[in-house]
């Protein structure tokens, strides 16, 4: 037996730290005493619970928090809560939605109502708006809270799904049937522009005419290009009698 066992086995001291309110596992704990003193109060923290060696969960409120002081060769001290536990034979669960229900005007039925500080996880009870359904009556809703600055520690069940026994719906959105490819390769060329003139060929005599006057007018300074009248294009009726049209002075950067 370790000296700190044989400490502890000795018994703690007849006096002991009793205090309203206190911090662990990231939550801040008040007692059911001490907020009763703050009928204004925006927030509550007595709320408790505690996973059972039975496999079965334990929900109450903190009534008082003691300090206990264990003489002996070592400075040892261990935080308790002393709490009402409500009787976990009625609480109700609905594992597919997640709910867990508890009845406040339950008690548990046995003495052992204390844990060590470091066993608590902080929860909040909500009841029902509707008092008129039967069913709803008297049942207040289990709502745990994350630790400060901190999340929740995940276990396996947040990651690992049995396809055969999952009751949720998985959403998976449809798309539309087959494929498509998109070549911009000629759009790329014509874009950027080539260095062999045969590479891009105008044939048509009306974008001619227009690109003729694209450039003149970005090109102030040039007044004297000639243009591509309209009595031309209505002359030209095959691609050999562009062979004869006006130089119209284009350049390789317009194309």
């Amino acid at each position: 037996m370790s000296a700190e066992l044989r400490q502890v086995a000795q018994g703690c001291a007849h006096r002991v730290m009793s205090y309203a309110g206190y911090d662990v596992n990231g939550y801040h704990f008040h007692t059911t005493r001490h907020e009763k003193t703050r009928p204004n109060r925006k927030t509550t923290n007595t709320g408790v619970f505690t996973p059972g060696q039975n496999g079965m969960d334990y929900y109450g409120r903190i009534e008082d928090i003691y300090e206990l002081t264990f003489h002996g060769c070592k400075d040892i001290k261990s935080v308790i809560f002393k709490c009402h536990w409500f009787d976990p034979e009625v609480t109700r669960r609905t594992p597919n939605l997640g709910l867990v229900e508890i009845r406040q005007d339950s008690v548990l039925p046995r003495d052992d109502i204390y844990i060590v500080a470091q066993q608590a996880t902080q929860v909040y009870y909500t009841s029902y708006p509707c008092k008129t359904v039967a069913r709803l009556k008297g049942w207040d809703v289990v709502h745990k809270v994350s630790p400060h600055g901190g999340v929740p520690v995940p276990n396996k069940e947040d990651y690992i799904l049995d396809m055969d026994t999952y009751e949720g719906e998985f959403y998976q959105e449809e798309g539309l049937e087959g494929t498509f490819v998109t070549d911009l390769t000629e759009a790329m060329d014509v874009a950027i522009g080539v260095e062999d003139d045969d590479d891009v060929e105008v044939e048509d005599v009306r974008d001619l005419q227009l690109l003729e006057q694209l450039r003149l007018d970005n090109d102030d300074d040039d007044n004297d290009a000639p243009t591509v009248t309209d009595e031309y294009l209505d002359m030209a009726d095959t691609d050999d009698d562009m062979e004869d049209a006006p130089d119209a002075g284009y350049d390789d950067d317009y194309f």
